[in-house]
């Protein structure tokens, strides 16, 4: 005689309790429904803003222009090649109608300045080499950015960017953008500078 193994309800179904059976079956797709809505239903992060992907083309824009040209020149230790590269590129995007709307410095490897295109400042070869953004970003080989600012407490908005050669850091191109300027020309607040994603 066959042994028949019931379920609490008194039905067999293909040799297992009738109620365990569906009701694995009951609370596994409730459970995958579940995660399925909570996964639609979760929060999107927020993409950039517009002032903020408005501040990024015009950085990478200027990486562009400037970062193959001046490579040779900081890796050389070279002020007048650096120095001069820097002035046609500014002369010539003056004359295309887009201008560089923040102060361009070539540093070396050492954080020394080699050449400076800064609006109204002399060009002076200082020690750049205390200051965090600029060792972080020959260390590590990736653009940092940072606040800081002048004696007079004017704010600058700073991106630091490798100049690479070979898989080493050879000098920095750094741009310092005014903040109040940015913010009336692309509304960038400090939150958005400090997210935006600038690449390596």
């Amino acid at each position: 005689m066959r042994r028949v193994r019931l379920s609490p309800r008194g039905h067999e179904v293909a040799g297992y309790p009738a109620a365990r059976r569906p009701g694995r079956r009951f609370w596994g797709a409730a459970l995958a429904l579940a995660a399925a809505l909570a996964s639609a239903c979760a929060p999107q992060a927020p993409g950039p803003s517009k002032a903020a992907e408005a501040f990024r083309k015009e950085v990478l824009a200027a990486r562009e222009s400037l970062s193959a040209s001046l490579t040779d020149a900081a890796a050389n230790r070279e002020p007048q090649a650096a120095g001069r590269i820097l002035e046609q590129t500014c002369s010539l995007a003056r004359e295309s109608g887009r201008p560089f709307a923040c102060g361009i410095t070539v540093l070396d490897h050492h954080g020394i300045t080699l050449a400076s295109a800064t609006p109204g400042a002399p060009i002076r070869r200082l020690d750049y080499s205390r200051y965090d953004v600029v060792s972080t970003a020959l260390k590590e080989r990736r653009v940092v950015k940072t606040k800081l600012y002048l004696q007079d407490r004017t704010a600058l908005y700073v991106v630091a960017i490798p100049l690479e050669r070979r898989g080493a850091a050879v000098g920095l191109l750094v741009l310092a953008f005014d903040q109040s300027d940015l913010m009336n020309r692309h509304g960038l607040t400090e939150e958005e500078f400090q997210r935006v994603d600038l690449g390596r």
